[in-house]
């Protein structure tokens, strides 16, 4: 399949009423914990074609479901999983014993992928219940659907609406009462509660996702991590019992050890569910993707193909390798250099990032045998990605185009597709220097479809 972005397709008269309307506009929203002095925002979504949008979905699904079965040919438990991987992270919410289900392990995920020549390329996973942003994008979404002047394009299914039916799918079910989610806020080390600067801006970010799990039929609430209480009946929130937790944090950042633990004792004891599993941020290590590589021969030949089609050689070094194993690695890594790039299997928000063409061969060599004597460390074949004209407007008001690569993410909710996150590096920003990340300061944009059978330029 390709997806490209349309814009430049779509009638010309209409691109410029439309970007005439977005630059008057009073709409525009902060990225969450930043401040708008210098900051850029683009002034247009990318375009997709409706179905090219869906394959995409379906596409992603298919990988993260092939990643799971790569997980499970190694591990039956989470717990397993975790040796496995040879991750030493404190994630105190992971319960060892539970088993690697698609059902509650894939219920949220956001794939990266890299268009390359209108081909998908899904470089990272990024499943887990730290995947922030959705409120800013549905926005953001929403304002340029209404900017367009004919009303062609529209909106994909709303990320916010698919994640608050995923909520309560996975509250457990009751006698008739109305089942009660928490949606919690939580002090933090870094990450989005770090990074909002105060609890009652993390409240109001936290707001729509409580309206939209109260629309899903669920009696939710927003209150502090500090107020939550543990006991044999299970969690508690003053005289209110719990029975989903809209856990959108990583325990690892975490500053609030009694509250976690009672947490922990109260999804360790079935009395409460965590509506991500800490275990989903296992399978979204990108030494996943190495094993899904490994393991070839052992998929069946659709997923084989969708695997070699989509997902770049990926390859994984590491403490518990063989000694000839990684040196076999490491020639390639060598020859190769130009071509690849390596990256922490467990890393995130583009730290550790090192493009083979970006060093010198004495800097990569030992780079990848230092780093990997301890950590594993991935390295994947180096991709160029498609580029857009964008233009973007920066909080002063000044304006400026330019051509820029970017990266696609669907939302999956339940491997159904809900939404998009794209990221451009900004107009002033080497396009050189990867990757494209939020963390690193790139513009976040989002995406409008346009439905079968709508009539495009000619050029």
């Amino acid at each position: 399949m390709l997806l490209r972005d349309l814009w430049q397709r779509l009638p010309s008269k209409t691109r410029s009423e439309f970007l005439r309307r977005v630059a008057e506009g009073d709409w525009w929203t902060l990225r969450v914990g930043e401040t708008g002095a210098g900051r850029w925002e683009a002034m247009r979504p990318l375009v997709f074609a409706e179905a090219g949008y869906y394959r995409f979905a379906e596409l992603a699904a298919g990988v993260l479901r092939c990643a799971l079965l790569s997980c499970r040919r190694r591990a039956d438990t989470a717990g397993e999983l975790y040796r496995a991987l040879n991750d030493d992270r404190d994630f105190r919410l992971l319960e060892p014993s539970q088993r690697l289900s698609a059902s509650t392990l894939l219920r949220m995920a956001r794939p990266d992928a890299l268009l390359v020549g209108g081909t998908p390329w899904f470089i990272e996973l990024n499943i887990g219940p730290n995947i922030y942003g959705v409120p800013d994008l549905e926005q953001r979404g929403a304002a340029f659907a209404r900017c367009w002047p004919d009303g062609r394009l529209t909106e994909p299914p709303s990320t916010l609406h698919a994640r608050a039916a995923a909520l309560a799918d996975a509250a457990p079910a009751s006698r008739g009462a109305r089942r009660r989610a928490l949606i919690p806020a939580w002090q933090a080390t870094s990450g989005i509660a770090a990074r909002l600067g105060s609890i009652c801006a993390l409240h109001r970010y936290l707001q729509p996702a409580a309206e939209a799990a109260k629309a899903a039929g669920l009696d939710a609430r927003v209150a502090d991590l500090s107020q939550v209480r543990g006991d044999a009946g299970g969690l508690w929130v003053g005289g209110d019992h719990i029975d989903v937790v809209f856990n959108q944090f990583s325990s690892l950042v975490v500053a609030d050890s009694r509250s976690l633990d009672a947490l922990r004792d109260a999804a360790l004891s079935g009395t409460v569910q965590l509506f991500i599993p800490e275990a989903s941020c296992l399978v979204s290590a990108k030494q996943v993707l190495a094993w899904m590589h490994e393991d070839l021969e052992l998929f069946d030949p659709a997923e084989r193909r969708l695997i070699l089609g989509h997902v770049p050689w990926t390859a994984w070094l590491g403490p518990q390798q063989s000694p000839r194993r990684r040196q076999h690695l490491l020639n390639q890594a060598v020859r190769h250099q130009a071509h690849l790039v390596a990256k922490p299997s467990c890393g995130h928000g583009g730290a550790g990032f090192v493009a083979g063409h970006q060093v010198d061969d004495e800097q990569w060599l030992e780079l990848l045998t230092n780093q990997s004597s301890e950590h594993t460390v991935v390295l994947q074949r180096r991709l160029v990605p498609d580029s857009t004209w964008m233009p973007f407007r920066r909080s002063d008001g000044v304006c400026k185009e330019a051509r820029v690569p970017f990266v696609v993410s669907p939302f999956l909710l339940n491997r159904r597709a809900a939404g998009a996150h794209v990221r451009h590096p900004g107009p002033e920003t080497d396009q050189h220097i990867a990757p494209v990340n939020a963390a690193a300061g790139a513009v976040s944009n989002t995406i409008l479809l346009l439905p079968h059978g709508e009539p495009l330029s000619k050029r």
